[in-house]
């Protein structure tokens, strides 16, 4: 092990806004963290909080900024100007990590052709029984990053990217990619790994970096995510447009506004004619999905309760997300 000077400098930025009843929690794990104290600067960027959320922070030797409510991603690039570390650590105000976070990133960014490491993102133990907060990890869509293996990457993948509530980058790796982009309101963490490969460093994925979050754990809570999620789709698809994910959405939004479209003609023939015929055919292939959706959940988790939500929550997290995206789209034309 490194003797406590040897040790590089990190800086761990937060964004928070509202979080008085979850960031106590963070902060303990964090300065508990089995890393030299004098090593570790936080950084707390604030999004004009009206809760006790910046009281209960300054309990702690962190350093409190403030950000006009443009959003997490502007706040994470405030952290950033104000960070003196070399390496750049990201978390979230509702997540908690491990003892040994800090040290595992420390070891694993230390390879020269990494520009940025993460990994997984799992359900805190207080959700743990939670149906709805498990589907995070459990989802056949992706919401958090789940790493099962070692992965160095020079592409990212659709679902294989990391989040910004785990992840590392070097500082002189953000510097050269032009810092972060304020303006992605969402799909800011996909933006980022796949500029820092655009650029010529890799990212590597590892099950040894992991937190726990608070992930969503109401419907409407969990759709309003995806949607927000979508209406990020538009920008990232403009700024990479070469990438495997803007590839994949393209094509899949261009699936599904032919469907709905489809879709709303045979309602419309239905009606006339007076016939659900039409109808019934054209939804078959959603009925399709939600069977086999019922089947895959089914064998994998053993839950029959499961079976029934997740797939449900799967098809209207689609729309969601493709309504989302689409709803961006008609509102930058108008």
């Amino acid at each position: 092990m490194n003797k406590p000077d040897e040790e590089p400098k990190t800086s761990i930025i937060i964004p928070v806004k509202n979080v008085e009843n979850t960031i106590e929690e963070l902060l303990e794990s964090i300065f508990n963290a089995d890393y030299p104290k004098e090593k570790i600067e936080v950084i707390i960027v604030d999004g004009r909080s009206t809760d006790k959320t910046v009281q209960k922070a300054l309990k702690y030797p962190v350093k409190i900024f403030y950000e006009d409510g443009l959003g997490p991603n502007n706040a994470r690039k405030i952290g950033v100007e104000k960070a003196t570390g070399d390496i750049l650590i990201f978390t979230d105000g509702d997540c908690r990590v491990p003892k040994n976070w800090i040290r595992k990133i420390v070891e694993e960014i230390k390879d020269s052709e990494v520009g940025c490491v993460g990994g997984s993102v799992f359900t805190d133990p207080a959700l743990e029984k939670n149906l709805l907060a498990k589907y995070a990890d459990l989802s056949v869509m992706r919401i958090m990053p789940l790493v099962k293996e070692r992965e160095k990457v020079d592409r990212i993948r659709v679902f294989h990217h990391l989040a910004f509530c785990n992840m590392a980058i070097k500082r002189e790796v953000i510097e050269e990619i032009g810092g972060l982009d304020e303006n992605m309101k969402t799909f800011e963490d996909v933006d980022t790994v796949v500029s820092i490969c655009e650029h010529g460093y890799k990212v590597l994925r590892t099950p040894k970096i992991y937190v726990w979050h608070k992930h969503r754990h109401r419907v409407k809570e969990i759709l309003k995510q995806t949607y927000n999620y979508g209406k990020g789709g538009p920008k990232f698809r403009r700024k990479h447009p070469k990438s495997i994910i803007a590839k994949f959405y393209r094509r899949g939004l261009a699936a599904f506004t032919l469907y709905m479209a489809i879709l709303a003609m045979g309602i419309l023939v239905g009606l006339v004619e007076r016939t659900a015929t039409p109808i019934i055919i054209l939804i078959s292939p959603m009925a399709i999905g939600l069977v086999l959706g019922f089947i895959y959940y089914l064998f994998k988790l053993k839950s029959l309760m499961a079976a029934v939500l997740y797939p449900i929550l799967d098809m209207l997290r689609i729309f969601a997300f493709c309504i989302g995206d689409l709803s961006e789209q008609l509102r930058k034309k108008i």
